[in-house]
């Protein structure tokens, strides 16, 4: 690793958490994210370019609005600094090679859903439509791990390609089918057994994004993860607040017990498990059977 390298990784990631803060305030609300200029949302004032460098701003102004002394909040600065560590961390696992451009660039989106989706529980199609349509056209460009696929065509004695970039291209579109197609049928199945939505189809989006991006085997990985991952979180907040919360809401619907956890926060910290260790996990997966 070089570290001059991996300080311009860091500080390309901070810029584009800067800009993607931008879009993690605007986009779920229909707000252009040209204009109008950045500024505060407690008195309008415009920030001026010295309180807007990535991350050191918000320490130097102790996270409060230089021109009303309103709380910033730390979200800014945690999508930043979160941003640049994983395009480091793209980086350091891939060098300097495409599939760090594919890892860096996955990572943006991803972290851009998280936190949409954590506030304002929407994965908008912004993100996530085109977030496809650069996954396929990585998968044709940068290679993935086909191994999911041919393990597949093994199985139902099918062609998987004559070269590299048409199994990697046919691996993508089968992570969307699958990764998709698996969380349509959890929608279908919850809502004829509840008669109400489990899943948004936000969310079932942005599983194609991910099966588009990291191909069958990492989708797969992420299809398993994701709901694991949800169901401790949602269990434990539901005895956290149980045990704080002992007085009865006089409408069960508004109750801390039967609000709905944003899906889409687990499908992204899922996914970016998977772009670092899905290989070394299926290994150790695949090893328990030998």
């Amino acid at each position: 690793m070089d570290p001059l390298v991996a300080i311009a990784f860091l500080l390309i990631g901070l810029a584009l958490g800067s800009f993607l803060n931008v879009c993690i305030s605007r986009i779920p609300r229909d707000e252009s994210i040209v204009t109008p200029r950045s500024h505060c949302p407690s008195c309008n004032s415009p920030i001026a370019w010295r309180d807007n460098i990535p991350l050191l701003s918000w320490v130097f102004l102790r996270g409060r609005c230089r021109s009303c002394g309103s709380g910033i909040s730390l979200r800014y600065p945690a999508v930043e600094l979160l941003t640049g560590l994983l395009f480091i961390a793209c980086y350091v696992h891939f060098g300097l090679a495409g599939a760090t451009v594919r890892g860096c660039l996955f990572s943006f989106l991803v972290v851009g859903l998280i936190f949409m989706d954590a506030e304002t529980g929407l994965l908008p199609a912004e993100f996530t439509y085109p977030g496809i349509g650069l996954g396929i056209l990585f998968a044709w460009l940068v290679p993935l791990d086909v191994g999911g696929t041919q393990f597949l065509a093994s199985y139902l004695r099918r062609p998987i390609g004559a070269t590299p970039e048409s199994q990697s291209l046919l691996d993508s579109l089968a992570g969307i089918v699958v990764g998709a197609g698996f969380f349509c049928l959890a929608w279908a199945v919850y809502y004829l057994v509840r008669k109400r939505d489990g899943l948004g189809f936000g969310d079932i989006a942005f599983m194609a994004m991910i099966g588009a991006f990291l191909g069958l085997k990492a989708a797969a990985l992420v299809i398993f993860l994701a709901p694991v991952a949800g169901t401790i979180f949602a269990l434990g907040w539901m005895l956290t607040r149980r045990a704080t919360d002992v007085s009865p809401h006089p409408n069960a619907a508004d109750s801390p017990l039967t609000r709905s956890v944003p899906f889409g926060v687990f499908l992204g910290a899922s996914a970016l498990v998977a772009l670092f260790f899905s290989p070394a996990i299926w290994e150790w997966y695949l090893g328990q059977f030998h």
